[in-house]
């Protein structure tokens, strides 16, 4: 009998880690370090900024996320080796029928690390976002229908205080191409 109780504990101990979230290997707010060394330097997006783009394969082995989701890590500075993570962002890269979203994989992903919300009685059928909130972390997970019944589904992930910075940075790329625009400078 103990050696099946024994068993037991053991195979808790091995099952438990396999529920556990994705591990991003970067925290916000830290530098790319771990995650360049392992994947090479971010690619420039606009002055000031740069992303890393990966699969959720790469980053979530255990999590029953396949090639059909991204992963896009959101960096804010000048140059990349002093860029810092300010967010990261799960994208789902659904084909013409949806067919990623339609399996509800991000959805229950998001459900199982942050936590259930309603989605209504048919999930599938959800056009709507959900905010998870803590003393520092800030979770957005959105789910809404586009032009052509196109489905577009991602989980962002960062703080309170870098959601706030990405939201001021992205406002003045949006100013400064509205001037270039109207030829103001």
């Amino acid at each position: 009998m103990k050696s099946i109780l024994k068993s037991l504990i053991i195979l808790f101990i091995y099952i438990l880690p396999v529920n556990a979230a994705c591990d991003f290997m970067v925290d916000i707010g830290e530098k790319g370090g771990k995650l360049f060394n392992k994947y090479g330097p971010p690619f420039p997006d606009f002055p000031g900024s740069f992303i890393m783009p990966l699969l959720a394969t790469e980053m979530c082995p255990n999590d029953n996320l396949n090639d059909a989701i991204a992963i896009e890590y959101m960096f804010l500075g000048e140059k990349p080796e002093d860029a810092v993570l300010a967010g990261i962002k799960m994208i789902v890269l659904n084909d013409e029928k949806n067919t990623e979203s339609n399996k509800l994989t991000l959805m229950k992903y998001a459900k199982k690390v942050y936590g259930d919300f309603d989605t209504g009685q048919n999930p599938q059928i959800y056009n709507d976002f959900n905010i998870w909130e803590t003393t520092n972390k800030f979770i957005l997970y959105m789910r809404t229908y586009e032009e052509g019944d196109r489905i577009s589904e991602q989980l962002f992930i960062s703080t309170k205080g870098y959601d706030k910075k990405l939201g001021e940075f992205y406002d003045k790329v949006e100013e400064a191409q509205s001037k270039a625009e109207l030829g103001i400078e």
